[in-house]
């Protein structure tokens, strides 16, 4: 699940872009929405999607330690 699944951002995201295409006389957002038009495919091979989502998950955690040893 990505932070904007959860945070709702994604969901914002692809309805500014899908008003500003139907305004603009386009063709609307594909039903899978902003990520997986823009990102799923196009910045990234579909094939490393889970692997990115690790990469991203051991960031997230390192960061985390690395602040609460700090604050301690």
């Amino acid at each position: 699940m990505t932070y904007g699944v959860v945070s709702g951002v994604e969901r914002r995201l692809t309805h500014v872009e899908d008003w500003a295409r139907r305004s603009a006389d386009q063709q609307g957002l594909p039903a899978g929405g902003f990520i997986d038009h823009w990102i799923e495919g196009v910045v990234r091979p579909e094939e490393y999607t889970n692997l990115a989502r690790l990469g991203v998950s051991v960031l997230v955690l390192f960061s985390y330690a690395g602040y609460v040893l700090r604050r301690q």
